[in-house]
């Protein structure tokens, strides 16, 4: 076991093989695997309070193999729900514990198939913060299986540079884990993998056009009760006439339009998904434009030409 700075949680370690090529892999991987704790900690944090936000400290780098110790700091919250104990000690335990379970978890695994592999995990999760014993109300939320398939699929990102022959290893006072990686989440497998339900809705809707698709290959940007949605537009007439600029539409307009809805939601009944296709185009709403702008070309060259005699007989 490591020699542990006084004051560190824990340390990330990447041993490599000297005299390899690519040595810059060694670095993105401990700084993605920084950046993927940092994100972890938040998340578990708020499984406690989600007033609690944990920061980590750089405590200290060893050479040899890449070690780098670091302190994880909760700043002060102030929150009746917390006992007026020493929480900070019993958090930052339990943060340190929680992200050593996470790694176990996908030792012997190549990959998440099915949401219940997660379940014992959550349970394990949840039980390390209760142990915690800080609420006066000891009522604590689970970490939803998301949230969990997130961290993993964070961690597999972080490690992708690594090679067959480099180890990345989390170290803690008592223990050491090796980093599976061979272990991996794909992003887009995630929604399906948490989906228990999915419900379609077929209705009207004006949506305000951000960017259109001029290609005709990829989504559309549209806003709708101020957020940004994509969707694929499926009134292939309509959109031929569209790129044949028979049809204008700028950013800004909107549509009124068809739009079947579908909506996944997990096995907490959580939303984690929405999908919008747009079937059909009824309508084109222009956004007013400035008068100055409809004008007739011939129209707009007059009145400059009026403004600027007038101006001229003023200065005379």
């Amino acid at each position: 076991m490591a020699t542990k700075p006084m004051k560190a949680d824990f340390a990330i370690s990447i041993d490599f093989q000297r005299g390899s090529e690519s040595p810059a892999r060694v670095f993105r991987a401990m700084t993605g695997l920084i950046d993927a704790f940092q994100e972890i900690d938040r998340g578990l944090a708020r499984t406690i309070d989600i007033n609690i936000e944990p920061v980590l400290l750089l405590e200290d780098v060893e050479t040899g193999s890449l070690r780098v110790w670091l302190t994880t700091l909760l700043k002060e919250v102030d929150d009746e729900a917390l006992k007026k104990l020493d929480w900070k000690t019993a958090v930052g335990k339990y943060l340190v514990k929680a992200k050593y379970l996470i790694i176990n978890f996908m030792e012997g695994k190549t990959t998440v198939s099915d949401h219940t592999e997660v379940e014992a995990l959550r349970r394990d999760l949840l039980s390390l913060a209760k142990e915690t014993d800080v609420l006066n109300i000891p009522v604590y939320q689970p970490v939803s299986t998301r949230m969990v398939l997130n961290d993993l699929e964070l961690l597999t990102r972080a490690v992708s540079p690594l090679g067959a022959a480099d180890k990345a290893i989390y170290t803690t006072k008592d223990d050491a884990s090796n980093f599976n990686l061979s272990f991996s989440v794909a992003p887009e497998s995630l929604e399906a993998i948490v989906t228990r339900e999915t419900i379609e809705s077929d209705g009207t809707m004006i949506l305000v056009v951000k960017k259109p698709d001029y290609l005709g290959e990829s989504m559309w940007d549209f806003r709708h009760s101020n957020r940004t949605l994509q969707a694929k537009l499926l009134d292939y007439e309509w959109l031929k006439k569209f790129q044949n600029r028979e049809v204008e539409v700028r950013p800004g307009d909107a549509i009124r339009a068809r739009v079947k809805v579908r909506t996944s939601y997990d096995h907490d009944g959580e939303v984690i998904g929405e999908h919008y296709e747009v079937i059909e185009v009824i309508e084109v709403l222009q956004k007013m434009r400035s008068l100055q702008a409809d004008l007739p070309t011939n129209a707009r060259t007059a009145g400059a030409v009026r403004g600027g005699a007038g101006a001229a007989g003023s200065a005379r």
